[in-house]
């Protein structure tokens, strides 16, 4: 077993001769668990082998009953430490949490089973030098020629931009890259977004513009990335409707739609509560959510939107005065109470229905009896910065739920 690491190697015995330790930074290193050729089939024959770019024949450390002890405390972020007897120094490794557990997991095996024949082992050889490289974790792909059809994409990369390739998919490859936080595949030719991209569990920025994207899954807003992204880019494609788990993205800051077919957004679009740039231009949307009157928006850009919904109530449902019903009146409170039970604790559909719920302008919440109803919004109490396709017209229609008809008249004269 052989890993790419970062390794600072501590000698313990020159603080007490009065000399300071030369190798404070820690380098690119391979390390290595192997025994002798023709070596025993047992732990007397193994040894650690840490290679680097000084030293590629590297330095050997006896296994068997030569650790002091192993430091595991901060193994989830792929850091431990193997304090050696003879000679005594410290290893103090930094590696891929995955590759480090698996190291340890070799190491341990071979200093508790008698027959080590069958553990993942290294050659006791020289360090080549593409295992000696830093980890890649830039890639940017520009040309057909360059996109990587053979070879893997590097399991280290956290930034990745493949642009003018005409690319068609989005690979599962992609996908699985683990420490991947910003993905750029704009000016391509991709018909859709795979729902898979919502299990990506480091993602902070997407870039999608450009592209000939229909629609976008329901799926991919609802998985990890509801924690973990911070921009999206879907201008220049054809959408005509994002889902309504758009909204569920709690850290979204910027939010690019501009130059699609949108006729509406989703009424939920407000509870965004951390977005600070929305752009929306070009599209052909009649109207805004009202909504994002809760948002506080730093650049807003509406142009070029025709925005002809007349105003007036759309829908009534609390005309005919009956009674919420008693998962409704439960959910406001749940509401009410910042109360946000999870699926192990209540069923999943009750989940989504609590999470469905709209705020009406007072502040309230909305499930069923509501009314649905296209109030005028001023864009001037939005932002600080506005867009509009015509500078003297600074009120748009927006469609509301209201709580009461009190609502209704309160919003008729804002």
């Amino acid at each position: 077993m052989r890993i790419s690491c970062e390794v600072l190697v501590s000698n313990r015995r020159l603080p007490t001769l009065g000399i300071a330790n030369s190798r404070r930074r820690s380098c690119q290193a391979s390390l290595g668990i192997g025994r002798n050729s023709g070596g025993s089939a047992d732990a007397s024959s193994l040894f650690v082998l840490l290679c680097t770019a000084q030293n590629k024949q590297g330095s050997r450390y006896k296994v068997a009953g030569n650790i002091e002890a192993v430091f595991t405390k901060f193994i989830s972020e792929g850091k431990f430490t193997i304090r050696f007897k003879e000679p005594e120094e410290d290893l103090c490794v930094k590696a891929d949490p995955v590759l480090a557990k698996s190291f340890l997991q070799t190491l341990k095996a071979g200093l508790t089973n008698r027959n080590v024949d069958k553990l993942p082992l290294s050659s006791l050889g020289p360090a080549k030098a593409s295992q000696l490289e830093r980890p890649k974790t830039r890639l940017v792909v520009t040309k057909r020629s360059d996109y990587p059809l053979t070879a893997g994409f590097p399991y280290s990369l956290e930034e990745l931009k493949i642009n003018k390739v005409k690319l068609q998919r989005i690979e599962n490859r992609i996908l699985k890259l683990p420490r991947l936080h910003t993905l750029d595949m704009s000016m391509n030719e991709l018909p859709a977004v795979p729902r898979d991209l919502g299990k990506m569990a480091a993602l902070a920025h997407l870039d999608l513009r450009e592209n000939q994207l229909t629609f976008v899954p329901a799926e991919v807003f609802a998985g990890s990335l509801r924690k973990t992204l911070i921009s999206l880019d879907l201008a220049q494609n054809l959408l005509q409707y994002v889902p309504h788990t758009i909204s569920s993205l709690e850290n979204l800051l910027t939010l690019r739609l501009d130059s699609n077919q949108l006729i509406k957004l989703p009424l939920s679009l407000g509870k965004l509560i951390n977005l600070r740039c929305l752009s929306v231009s070009g599209n052909k949307l009649v109207e805004l959510p009202a909504s994002v009157r809760r948002l506080r928006l730093s650049m807003l850009e509406v142009c070029e939107n025709p925005f002809s919904t007349p105003l007036g109530i759309v829908r009534d449902r609390l005309a005919t005065r009956d009674p919420p019903c008693l998962r409704e009146v439960a959910a406001r409170s749940c509401v009410k109470r910042g109360l946000k039970p999870t699926a192990s604790e209540i069923p999943a559909t009750l989940v989504q229905y609590l999470e469905s719920y709209l705020h009406c302008i007072c502040g309230r919440p909305c499930f069923e009896s509501h009314i649905l109803a296209c109030i005028p919004l001023n864009l001037e109490r939005l932002s600080t910065s506005i867009v509009v396709k015509q500078v003297i017209r600074s009120t748009v229609p927006a469609m509301a739920t209201l709580c009461s008809h009190r609502c209704w008249e309160m919003s008729r004269k804002r």
